[in-house]
């Protein structure tokens, strides 16, 4: 017995069955390739994620290694008087480039510093017998040359011995520059019934690299949208001062 009735007897299969068959083969054999490629871009997409994550990550650490950074990052900003001033332990930067541009004021006497700067202020009247305020202690910064200190006039009252207190007087907005403070070295106070002012003691001390709130003292406070800013030694003398000026 031979085997030719195997081939003798087939009959061809239905041709819609054929097309069926080959659609589904061929569409079993296509989908492991396409499943690679998905497989493959996820792979990619993970990677790149992890490199994007890696670099924000030695990028962050970098720049809190930098201590004037670390410290903006860390401040907290606080209101006091109306004024804003980032609190902060870390080192707030005191390093400047080698070609900062000296702006230099406009040294004059006292009526002649008072007619061209242009706004009218108030002076205090209250000035202890041993400070005097001469023609060369008076200077002004106005117009383009004055750059960002243009319109602002500072007056000095020294003693013999040099001295005394600074008076500041600007259109800034100490808002705009928040300064940056040490923790608990600035408080709210009033000057008479109904105006606020920030005394801030101390400040940096940029040959030892640390905060110290026993190296003078400032007052501010603003009038007319003029920011005034007292500084000396004496603390209850510069509040006595900056009363006088409401007067």
């Amino acid at each position: 017995m031979d085997d030719k009735f195997l081939y003798q007897l087939r009959e061809q299969p239905d041709t819609e069955f054929v097309k069926n068959l080959y659609r589904e083969l061929s569409q079993n054999h296509r989908e492991p390739d396409w499943r690679a490629k998905m497989n493959t871009h996820t792979l990619i997409r993970s990677k790149s994620l992890v490199r994007l994550t890696t670099l924000l990550v030695i990028s962050l650490v970098a720049i809190m290694t930098i201590s004037p950074a670390r410290a903006f990052v860390s401040a907290q900003i606080t209101n006091i008087a109306g004024q804003l001033f980032k609190a902060t332990e870390d080192y707030p930067g005191d390093d400047y480039p080698d070609d900062v541009e000296v702006i230099e004021p406009r040294v004059l006497p006292l009526g002649e510093a008072l007619s061209i700067f242009p706004y009218d202020i108030h002076l205090p009247s209250n000035i202890p017998s041993e400070y005097v305020l001469t023609g060369d202690n008076v200077r002004v910064y106005v117009g383009d040359a004055a750059g960002p200190f243009a319109n602002t006039i500072e007056f000095a009252w020294l003693s013999n011995n040099n001295e005394g207190f600074t008076l500041r007087i600007t259109d800034r907005d100490w808002n705009i520059i928040g300064e940056v403070i040490a923790p608990d070295s600035t408080e709210e106070i009033l000057l008479g019934d109904n105006h606020p002012a920030a005394l801030i003691q101390g400040g940096w001390d940029a040959d030892n690299k640390v905060w110290n709130n026993n190296t003078g003292v400032r007052l501010r406070w603003s009038v007319d949208n003029l920011g005034y800013e007292l500084m000396g030694t004496d603390s209850e003398q510069l509040i006595e001062i900056a009363l006088s000026t409401f007067e």
